[in-house]
């Protein structure tokens, strides 16, 4: 079925609006196919730029946390698996509203953001909001897929979760086999008004805001007075945080003494940190095991700070456990050590002056 999406390229028409009334109508919709700028049928709520979804792995996330400042805090934290490439190097995107009881979320290359970015602002579409043209599909009914047919091979399948992908033709078949062949009910086009599910144009790539009407200046002044109004009580909150931040930090530094002690040898927290950065593996393992069992390691050997020297630790990724070589002052400690380590649900083990932890089990 061919798609109703295939418009001819209006740019040099865009360009000649721009220049005749310096203003375009707000509300429309937008397509971006291999850094072409295409208008296609529809309506938004504001300008609304679909790109590739190819480019945008979606995903529903579960984030039980009541704001959304939170929520974006704790979106590395949630998706750091679920992603191919390092999360640090991905630019992540949440949305603002749920939907059943998880997130969206997505993921995409800051290079092909900035190129997205770029076109836009070139068009004069620079303040729109940027998402996969996969999200632009309806929700389906439960256990079904939607599904749009854009060019000869190419589909978009939006799934019960809000999730949805872009494929060829042959992924697309292999992908609704692997999810066991759902009812699919095919699209001939996008929704007369699209909801914005997803807005990319966050963090570093939120549009400039540039001006303010008149209304939003009124706002601006409200908003000014009471911030100056409640100054003092921001003071207030400001030396309550600092203490809170350096209850912190000396937590952060006990615990580092308790895994390496004679290592850290500093009481300012962002040294000590940067301190125990030698310590940790540098072959790259995965936070989500080292973290934890060193937690638990640390937290057990507490008591014997005072007989326990660590030389250097390592971290096997593959079979999860530290390898730490230590010193210990009194040899007749060790028995207790491996008590204490196995009362904690871990394994342990000495082998001369190494102590091997692993995540639970026995010797």
């Amino acid at each position: 079925m061919k798609s109703m999406l295939q418009p001819l390229n209006i740019a040099p028409a865009v360009m000649w609006l721009k220049n005749a009334t310096g203003r375009r109508v707000s509300g429309a919709l937008w397509t971006l196919d291999t850094g072409l700028l295409q208008a296609a049928p529809g309506l938004a709520a504001r300008d609304l730029l679909l790109v590739p979804a190819e480019h945008v792995p979606t995903l529903a996330v579960a984030l039980p946390l009541p704001s959304h400042a939170r929520r974006l805090a704790a979106l590395p934290f949630a998706v750091e698996e679920l992603v191919s490439d390092r999360i640090d190097l991905v630019h992540l995107a949440l949305s603002t509203e749920r939907i059943g009881g998880s997130w969206l979320a997505a993921a995409v290359d800051p290079n092909k953001m900035r190129e997205w970015v770029a076109v836009a602002e070139e068009a004069d579409l620079g303040g729109a909001a940027m998402m996969p043209d996969a999200l632009a599909l309806p929700l389906p009914a439960a256990g079904r897929w939607n599904v749009l047919r854009t060019s000869d091979t190419r589909m978009l399948a939006r799934l019960p979760d809000g999730t949805g992908f872009a494929a060829q033709e042959p992924l697309f078949l292999s992908l609704w086999t692997a999810a066991g062949k759902p009812g699919c009910d095919e699209l001939t086009g996008f929704a007369p008004i699209v909801p914005i599910a997803l807005d990319l144009r966050q963090g570093i790539f939120a549009p400039s805001r540039q001006g303010l009407s008149r209304t939003a200046r009124r706002v601006a002044a409200v908003a000014a007075a009471g911030l100056l109004a409640h100054g003092l009580i921001a003071g207030a909150d400001t030396v309550a945080l600092r203490s809170i931040a350096n209850k912190r930090g000396a937590e952060l530094i006990t615990l580092l003494n308790s895994v390496a002690p004679g290592r850290i040898e500093t009481t300012d927290p962002h040294e000590a940190a940067m301190r125990a950065v030698e310590l940790l593996p540098a072959d790259g393992s995965p936070p989500g095991s080292l973290i934890p069992l060193l937690h638990r390691a640390s937290s057990a050997l507490v008591p014997f700070s005072n007989v326990l020297m660590t030389r250097s630790l390592e971290f096997d990724g593959t079979r999860r456990r530290l390898l730490i070589d230590t010193d210990l002052s009194d040899p007749d400690a060790a028995p207790g050590i491996v008590a204490a380590l196995r009362d904690a649900g871990l394994s342990a083990r000495f082998e001369g002056r190494s102590l091997t932890i692993g995540a639970g089990g026995g010797a």
